[in-house]
């Protein structure tokens, strides 16, 4: 996807011949568009690439902290499987022990299995910036459906699965919008980033893009294979850097997603400037047209003549 905000549709017309060879020019013309659609925030490029360089620098130990969780993961499930081989070879060759023997070696096996499946902790190894972040499209989506469900609809019962767990609320959303192709599969966070800061929270969310090549960056940095979208929970303490350089970007709100009043206002008409293409010479068109019409007329009334009765 390019830098430009317009989008380009470049794949051929149905309504378009081939055996017509005028020579076209290309023009653009007004046409109606949709008030409620939410515009992505204007941020000029030396700021995204201000904003990605903040975020690699506190992201500096997170591949080292995945590579090394992974490690430890595959180790605790190779002793796993080992523990379970042993047992299973221990049931076998227990014939001809006692009772007694029996319960202590699965006694021991139990404890050895308790041992290896038992997660180290690690939480003191993990970044700072890494323990309030989320990664992932579905993640962030989710996690934006249920804040905008949790404001809208309070008096609705949640979710067995988040009825049990408290989630933070997001602050800060990062998105990688100039390295996804095709670009609908990000087009519905404006929109809800809009419907949860219409409801004046007590703490907006700032959408933000960031610049190209900032997918792969990012995912490097994590130490992972890919990431699009980032964001950061409210519990993050104030970085004065990153507040600095987040403090102009522009938040996204909706006038008719904010609670209904009295006299719902009149949205203004939204133009947008649609791409087609025109003859050069109009006259000449418009003459080939008109002789078209007339061959086509006659030939018309010369096939009607003959299949009429003499």
């Amino acid at each position: 996807m390019s830098t430009k905000n317009a989008r380009t549709l470049s794949h051929p017309s149905n309504r378009e011949k081939p055996k017509d060879a005028k020579e076209k020019k290309v023009v653009f013309k007004g046409v109606l568009d949709n008030p409620f659609r939410i515009q992505w925030p204007s941020v000029p490029m030396n700021l995204q690439n201000s904003i990605l360089s903040c975020i690699i620098k506190l992201l500096e130990d997170a591949a080292d902290y995945h590579y090394k969780r992974c490690a430890e993961s595959r180790k605790r499930k190779r002793s796993t499987n080992s523990a379970d081989t042993v047992s299973k070879k221990a049931k076998c060759s227990t014939t001809t022990a006692t009772k007694q023997d029996d319960i202590d070696e699965a006694i021991a096996t139990e404890t050895f299995i308790d041992k290896c499946q038992k997660p180290e902790q690690d939480n003191k190894d993990e970044p700072l910036f890494l323990r309030h972040l989320l990664f992932g499209i579905n993640a962030v989506t989710k996690r934006l459906e249920t804040q905008v469900q949790a404001v809208h609809s309070p008096n609705v019962s949640k979710f067995p699965e988040t009825s049990t767990k408290t989630l933070k609320s997001l602050m800060y959303v990062f998105v990688c919008r100039a390295d996804v192709d095709p670009a609908l599969l990000i087009a519905h966070l404006p929109h809800l980033v809009a419907a949860y800061n219409s409801t004046r929270p007590s703490q907006y969310i700032k959408l933000i893009p960031l610049p190209q090549g900032a997918e792969f960056l990012l995912a490097q940095t994590l130490g992972i294979r890919r990431v699009t979208v980032l964001a950061v929970d409210v519990d993050y303490p104030d970085d004065s850097k990153l507040k600095a350089i987040l403090e102009s970007i522009p938040i996204l709100t909706a006038s008719w997603l904010s609670q209904p009043k009295a006299i719902a206002p009149l949205i203004s008409t939204h133009i947008k400037h649609l791409r087609t293409t025109v003859p050069k010479d109009m006259k000449e068109a418009k003459e080939l047209r008109l002789k078209g019409k007339a061959a086509a007329r006659q030939k018309r009334f010369t096939k009607s003549k003959l299949s009429s009765p003499t």
